[in-house]
């Protein structure tokens, strides 16, 4: 009887396993393909657009920002830059709806500084508006839970996309402004993408690679640690082993050479045998620490160009430029603002000035953000310079009592001790 050959399975990890049982696999940690949406609609069954090849690219963009540490901290920097100190304008009526958007009692600070941190994050953003008798309310929603439909004239949500099909019920659909149903309408804001026509792309869209890797890098390091077998040298000499002893020695390896501060120790190698002769000492020269800091540092300066951001801002500054005046920082701050965070500002603010003059009736025309830098002039200023000698003083101790001439700068009052020196000198001869 012949025998027949099994069909080759597709797409069939290849594993290796040891003699004491042990499977090892390859592990696929390529990012998400993003390069295209989809053109022909009719292929699409569902009433939404599929964000990503899976429709679950923007939980990817996360779960990412949970896992590097330098692409988290830009985007909060983007964030609170943004957002500044809150909102400014002359409209008394303004001024109070700013002060509390909706039925959670949130400002518009609060709302503005959730939609910057989706832009940034996801590269869209949604703002829905619920319309009441004189009124109306801002809410922020989660850019991840949002699909855009196939019509381009409505939003779908749903907390659970990876679990859609399981419970449809709970999605929601909400017409796009202007237009208006049972009272409630989104506003979609998105980065512009070539030949993305539904969802926009975040800055840093072109460096996911190497924010993988920065989360990978700590997680090796982490590893490493804590199960780090890494003896400075292997000494080998001549023995024997029973089982029982070599158990034990299997054990009281792990124990002396992984965990923190067991590291860089010499492991002792009995070998079994006759043919064995002789003490062998190898070296370790482990250079993997010193590769892992190079990437680390190309990493992080490739997440920060791909955010358009300033080192500087990112606590990374060039050797050499950093002063006490700061003035890095500051020529940072500026270049941030005017090529990343007052475009997005007015790309998040217009939508907000139109409805509420739209629905309200409301003069937005001085609406604006109050901007903060992260340094101020201050130890630019010489104290002496500015400030009199009882206001000097009194930022030494409230309590001084204000001294007689005091109320003058400091410099004037030494002028004024020399010109009496000089006349009194003059009458004496």
């Amino acid at each position: 009887m012949q025998h027949q050959r099994k069909p080759k399975q597709k797409n069939q990890k290849p594993q290796i396993k040891s003699k004491f049982g042990t499977k090892y696999a390859f592990v696929n940690l390529s990012t998400p393909q993003v390069s295209t949406e989809e053109k022909d609609l009719d292929r699409i069954r569902e009433e939404y657009i599929p964000f990503g090849k899976d429709n679950l690219f923007p939980q990817y963009l996360a779960e990412l920002k949970r896992q590097s540490s330098t692409h988290r901290s830009v985007l909060a920097q983007k964030t609170t830059f943004t957002t500044g100190s809150g909102f400014s304008t002359s409209n008394e009526a303004l001024s109070s709806f700013l002060e509390d958007v909706n039925a959670d009692g949130e400002s518009l600070k609060d709302v503005f500084k959730k939609l910057a941190d989706d832009y940034f994050t996801y590269g869209n953003a949604y703002l829905e508006g619920v319309i009441y008798d004189g009124g109306i309310n801002f809410y922020h929603k989660d850019a991840s839970t949002a699909r855009v439909s196939k019509n381009k004239q409505s939003i779908c949500f749903h907390p659970d996309w990876t679990n859609y099909k399981r419970s449809p019920e709970k999605k929601q659909v909400i017409p796009v402004y202007p237009r208006v149903a049972r009272s409630r309408f989104i506003v979609h804001y998105k980065d512009y993408e070539s030949t993305f026509n539904f969802y926009g792309l975040p800055d840093y869209v072109a460096s996911l690679e190497h924010i993988a890797i920065d989360y990978e890098i700590g997680k090796f390091n982490h590893t490493a640690f804590k199960n780090g077998f890494s003896p400075s040298a292997i000494v080998t000499v001549n023995g024997d082993f029973g089982e029982a002893e070599a158990e034990k020695f299997v054990e009281t390896a792990k124990d002396t050479l992984t965990g923190s501060g067991n590291n860089s120790k010499i492991l002792f190698l009995v070998k079994n045998g006759d043919d064995s002769s002789g003490t062998d000492v190898q070296i370790i020269n482990n250079k993997e620490d010193g590769d892992f800091l190079d990437l680390q540092k190309l990493t992080d300066q490739n997440i920060i160009t791909a955010h358009r951001w300033q080192p500087a801002l990112s606590g990374i500054v060039s050797s050499g430029k950093m002063n006490n005046t700061g003035s890095e920082i500051r020529i940072a701050y500026e270049l941030a603002m005017s090529t990343v965070i007052k475009d997005t500002t007015n790309i998040l603010l217009a939508p907000i000035r139109k409805v509420l003059g739209k629905e309200l009736g409301l003069d937005t025309s001085d609406l604006r953000v109050v901007y903060e830098p992260p340094i101020s002039f201050l130890s630019d200023l010489d104290p002496k310079q500015v400030l009199t000698i009882n206001e000097q003083r009194m930022m030494l101790d409230k309590d001084l009592e204000a001294i007689q001439d005091g109320d003058m700068l400091l410099t004037d009052r030494q002028s004024i001790k020399v010109e009496k020196t000089e006349t009194v000198i003059t009458n004496n001869q």
